[in-house]
């Protein structure tokens, strides 16, 4: 059986793995990459530690854009524990540890995890072809014909693991008739692929933040919905508002920008006080203190580079004594750090974005991961319209949903 897999990144290789313990013959399968070498993702994740996966499995860690994405997720998470995961793992020789719940290697490096894929694969004979892009797959009268560069290949299974946008499948068109030729009868379940877990840009001139770490809650709103929110520490750049709490909210934004709504995302500096507590302790400064400078009073609760940008967003200048400011702009600082309010203009692009989201609807696939219409070929990882909040589970969905089609393709 010939056996085709697109893609050699996170779930492209479990699926190798995984068919050839089933039984597959190593000699019969083929992962095409299109870029020169494998595994790109993997060995960014978890800022070069691989985060492999989370202890904690819930269909409400994932999101999806149809309920029958909570069903699939919910047959997946049951059949495929975090046990299972760590079994797998210590099957290629990788012992994994937990971090409040997040799985890493205990290397607590990426290319291990890498090196143990490629040399499990490279045992059993089998070597991806690199620089090799699949630009079309059709049903043929015997199994599939792939566009391989300016070839054609046949093969009996195809097992698609490209993820949106990288790997070895490459989408140069958003509409699914061209990517995937006959296979999806459907083309409307398929969701434009957008990118998520990313910082979000914004209109307003934050250059004077830029390299700024601070903790916060971030909040993020299309008119008055209020479409996600997340604390923790945000990082600010140039141009951009990033750092895990806003990665977290990142997918809604893509998704409500996409529909060309008007997004707002609010951070508050001071999560841990009441409006009218951070009112009671500034103005109790201003009272002991009123012979001091803006800057003087607002020591230590920000990063002051921050504090700056707020103070004078307020109206405030550095150079007055605080018993002098008008309490207008006293009460606009305080306003300004419980709600700085920024317009969100767009996503960090798809190259530096952690996922996509978007692709094919989990409806169209049976609990094996094959296409319900079309036998023998089988989805896979970011191909899939799910999509992972931070903390392991975008490879989770990689490693599961590649290992469950491996063995599925041998039935």
């Amino acid at each position: 059986m010939r056996i085709s897999i697109i893609g050699c990144g996170a779930s492209g290789m479990t699926a190798a793995i995984s068919a050839i313990r089933s039984g597959a013959d190593p000699a019969q399968i083929t992962i095409y990459e299109a870029s020169d070498r494998p595994g790109r993702k993997i060995l960014a994740t978890g800022n070069g530690r691989c985060n492999l996966g989370n202890e904690y499995l819930d269909a409400s860690c994932f999101y999806t854009s149809d309920r029958e994405g909570d069903e699939f997720l919910d047959e997946l998470i049951s059949s495929f524990t975090a046990y299972d995961l760590k079994s797998f793992f210590d099957s290629l020789g990788i012992i994994t540890v937990s971090k409040n719940g997040y799985l890493y290697p205990r290397s607590m490096q990426a290319s291990s995890v890498l090196n143990a894929l490629m040399t499990e694969l490279n045992s059993a004979g089998v070597q991806p072809v690199y620089s090799s892009v699949v630009t079309c797959i059709e049903r043929s009268d015997d199994g599939f014909l792939l566009k391989v560069n300016d070839s054609q290949v046949k093969c009996d299974r195809v097992i698609l693991a490209s993820g949106l946008g990288s790997g070895g499948f490459e989408i140069k068109d958003s509409d699914p008739a061209v990517m995937f030729g006959s296979l999806l009868k459907n083309k409307n379940r398929f969701r434009n692929n957008l990118p998520a877990l990313c910082g979000l840009t914004v209109s307003e001139d934050i250059t004077s933040c830029a390299g700024v770490r601070a903790k916060g809650r971030v909040s993020l709103y299309s008119g008055d919905e209020i479409l996600g929110s997340d604390e923790g520490e945000l990082q600010f750049t140039k141009e951009c508002i990033s750092g895990i709490p806003v990665f977290q909210i990142s997918r809604q934004a893509s998704v409500y920008l996409d529909m060309e709504r008007y997004v707002t995302v609010c951070i508050d500096l001071m999560p841990e006080m009441t409006s009218d507590e951070l009112s009671s302790y500034i103005m109790n400064n201003i009272n002991t203190h009123p012979d001091r400078k803006i800057y003087e009073l607002l020591n230590g609760m920000i990063n002051d580079k921050l504090a700056k940008y707020i103070y004078l967003k307020a109206g405030i200048s550095g150079r007055d004594e605080v018993s002098k400011i008008p309490s207008d702009n006293i009460d606009r600082l305080i306003t300004l750090y419980k709600d700085l309010t920024f317009t969100v203009t767009g996503t960090e692009s798809k190259e530096k974005a952690q996922t996509m989201c978007g692709g094919i609807s989990p409806g169209l696939i049976d609990k094996n991961c094959m296409l319900k219409d079309v036998n023998g070929a089988y989805v896979t990882g970011e191909l899939l319209d799910i999509d992972g909040k931070c903390g392991g589970y975008n490879l989770y969905l990689a490693w599961a949903t590649g290992l469950i089609a491996g063995r599925s393709v041998m039935k």
